[in-house]
């Protein structure tokens, strides 16, 4: 009776080598399996027509590049417990998970849905996200796997902006308020603003074709 040994990949079959002389079978793990076949898996949509702008997968990475419309949003700040109504510019969410790891995240803000990769990009005018576009979640419970195995960013947005915001990385993210944009949020609603002011904007130096790697 032959024992199975632990696998090898040439090129693109899975061979299993087997050892005379045992009297028990062993087969391999389908989770190793999968993980080894993922590795060399390569999938990139291109720059899509919907708010899903791209989906990327190298190997085990996986990035997805999402699109949120300018639009009034409820916000929390801490201390307070009725969310602030204020208009949000155009928003840019990238998720990046890779096999055993936490997800990586970066959000920024646009003055039109990006249409090619060489928009550039600028600072989310919201509390809790860093100077490079990375969010400080804090006690934020983070989205489920079965979300992150997924391709949309709908839970992940709803974490992010239906969380109460602190006073973390609230500056450099306003002309009007350079020390805190939390400032500029409570002025917009004071003023029942309809559309956030994109002039207000901080520029990040980088496009998103920058951001995701694909350009210098």
């Amino acid at each position: 009776m032959k024992r199975l040994e632990p696998y090898e990949l040439k090129g693109s079959r899975t061979v299993l080598r087997g050892r005379e002389g045992s009297n028990a079978s062993l087969l391999p793990d389908p989770a190793q399996i999968a993980l080894a076949l993922a590795a060399k898996v390569t999938f990139d949509t291109g720059l899509l027509g919907g708010n899903t702008l791209l989906v990327r997968q190298d190997g085990v990475k996986k990035t997805i590049v999402e699109y949120r419309p300018p639009q009034k949003t409820g916000l929390f700040l801490d201390g307070s417990e009725t969310a602030l109504r204020v208009p949000l510019p155009g928003l840019v969410m990238i998720r990046v998970t890779t096999e055993g790891k936490s997800p990586q995240y970066g959000v920024y803000a646009v003055k039109r849905r990006p249409d090619n990769l060489d928009i550039p990009l600028f600072h989310a005018p919201i509390p809790n996200v860093f100077g490079s576009g990375a969010i400080c979640w804090g006690t934020v419970p983070r989205v489920e796997d079965a979300a992150l195995r997924g391709s949309s960013l709908a839970n992940d947005w709803t974490m992010l902006l239906g969380s109460s915001f602190g006073d973390h990385a609230v500056g450099g993210k306003s002309k009007r308020q350079p020390q805190d944009i939390r400032k500029l949020l409570i002025e917009l609603e004071g003023k029942k603003s309809a559309r956030y002011p994109t002039g207000d904007l901080i520029p990040m130096k980088k496009t998103l074709g920058q951001v995701i790697g694909d350009e210098g």
